[in-house]
């Protein structure tokens, strides 16, 4: 088939749409991109957010991106611009609100309570002179031999439990032991976390809170529901992983539009060897509202019959006419976007495809909300290398991240795996009432339909599942195919975008 007479429609411009179309475009095809709102990048986008009288260039909600991230290193390479972000050693504080006494209020953010009973603070990062052996045991290598990769993660470890600092021996202890227990003893889908951890009998306050905290902020679940191999995923390519800078964080000095999503759908047009890297054809303000399928007999070719394929239609809102026909259809959507969209869509001759799709999005864990909460804090002018982002455990309650901003006073304090806007906020009060953060301004973000969680017995949808319709998945609730247990994150949409382009394109070669 002539490339350029393949039809394929996007819907969704996040990132998993947007990249998706932008891999197709580069192999020389032309998809079209279909976006409800009139702003790209889905649930990781910009906002312009007005704190102290000032407009801040800021997000829809805090992402933590790490060098872990394979596939989003591999676009931003690509088409972001190098000068926007950087990977860097995590290095963060970590206060632990010890009992469920008054809150203590301080004097500033980042005062550090030693004196203080009721609030234990705390650093972990890595120690540098051991991730310099670490670099020169992994040497120049691309692969890596077995008995280098088992030094290079011996090293990892030991530098995180070096560069501690005011963590308790106990705690430490159980954190190392964590470590090597997650590559050691990998756990079924099938396995709750709680059940998984049962042998190591943990039995530090700290390190239980602190697990509660990682499920609820990279699994959003909380940590009785959590899915123990996602997890344990998390612990290898984040923290216990022998790549040198896997657990290193991406520090942005621009909104997430701006990183990703507007490079995917602007293209390289300084680029000689792609000339398919022009802009995306990109319909905003286009709400599909109907996926409408039939069945055609492609032309006689070659003396041969072929089968009989589907061929797609769309219904946008405002419009009479149908868009199409499109020979593959790409659903780049949250789960609760795309269920409403193929409910909407059963009465269409390829019923049988939509109705297994809809079972299966009916099936998926219910989304809990992410609150982040922008803040213009009150404290004198720190560095970013002064201005470290903080941990916050508490003995009862949600955990938090306190995310300082890159270049500015903003700071974005996140809460994962939250249920109620407005009992979000209050938790978000206490908190800063507990651990002394002091604001001039804030503004609350809820994202309600926020990352599905990575409830334990649940599996991704696999891209391809609906390959013989034509019809793709591609989004953080996805799978890519490649077998790895991620749980739904910036990543995970990414690499099923890409397994979706790459499957479309191999189909027509």
């Amino acid at each position: 088939m002539n490339s350029q007479a393949v039809r394929i429609a996007v819907i969704g411009a996040g990132w998993a749409g947007l990249s998706c179309a932008r891999l197709l475009q580069d192999a020389g095809l032309s998809p079209k991109v279909y976006e409800a709102t009139k702003q790209v990048g889905g649930r990781a986008r910009g906002l312009q957010i007005s704190l102290g009288g000032k407009v801040h260039s800021l997000d829809n909600g805090q992402h933590l991106i790490v060098g872990a991230y394979a596939c989003f290193r591999e676009l931003f390479a690509r088409y972001g611009d190098p000068k926007r972000a950087v990977f860097r050693s995590p290095d963060f504080n970590i206060r632990h609100s010890l009992g469920d006494g008054p809150a203590q209020v301080a004097g500033q953010a980042t005062k550090t309570e030693q004196n203080d009973s009721t609030c234990k603070s705390m650093r972990l990062t890595q120690a540098k002179t051991l991730q310099h052996c670490q670099a020169i045991a992994l040497g120049r290598h691309s692969q890596p031999g077995r008995l280098r990769k088992a030094l290079a993660l011996s090293l990892a470890q030991l530098a995180w439990l070096q560069g501690a600092k005011h963590i308790p021996f106990g705690s430490l202890y159980e954190l190392a032991a964590l470590m090597r227990f997650a590559k050691s003893n990998p756990p079924r889908a099938s396995c709750a976390v709680n059940d998984w951890l049962d042998p190591l009998r943990l039995k530090h306050g700290l390190v239980q809170r602190w697990i509660a905290a990682l499920c609820e902020s990279a699994l959003n679940c909380p940590r009785e529901q959590a899915c123990a191999l996602r997890l344990s995923t998390v612990l290898n390519e984040a923290m216990a992983s022998a790549e040198l800078d896997a657990s290193h964080w991406l520090q942005q000095n621009c909104d997430l539009g701006e990183l990703l999503a507007k490079p995917l759908l602007e293209g390289r047009t300084d680029s000689d060897e792609r000339r398919h890297s022009g802009p995306l054809e990109l319909h905003g303000s286009s709400r599909v509202l109907k996926l409408i399928s039939v069945n055609v007999r492609p032309e006689h070719r070659g003396g041969i019959n072929h089968e009989p394929r589907p061929a797609w239609w769309l219904r946008i809102a405002g419009s009479d006419q149908l868009e199409g026909p499109f020979d593959h259809i790409v659903l780049a959507l949250s789960p609760e976007q795309a269920l409403a969209l193929v409910q909407a869509s059963l009465s269409c001759d390829n019923m049988t495809w939509l109705a297994s799709l809809a079972k299966r999005l009916s099936e998926l864990p219910k989304p809990l909300g992410i609150l982040t909460r922008w803040m213009l804090l009150q404290r004198k002018p720190l560095s970013d290398k002064e201005r470290r982002p903080e941990l916050l455990l508490r003995e009862r309650g949600a955990a938090a991240w306190l995310f300082p901003r890159s270049g500015s006073d903003c700071a974005g304090l996140v809460l994962s795996a939250q249920r109620d806007a407005s009992e979000a906020r209050r938790e978000a009060d206490e908190i800063q009432a507990r651990f002394g953060i002091q604001d001039i301004d804030f503004k609350d973000i809820y994202e309600r339909q926020a990352a599905t969680p990575s409830t334990y017995g649940t599996d991704w949808p696999a891209f391809d599942r609906f390959k013989a319709a034509s019809l793709w998945l591609a989004g953080d609730w996805v799978g890519d195919g490649s077998g790895q247990s991620l749980p739904a994150s910036l990543e995970s949409s990414l690499r099923s975008a890409r397994a979706c382009a790459h499957a479309i394109t191999d189909a027509m070669t």
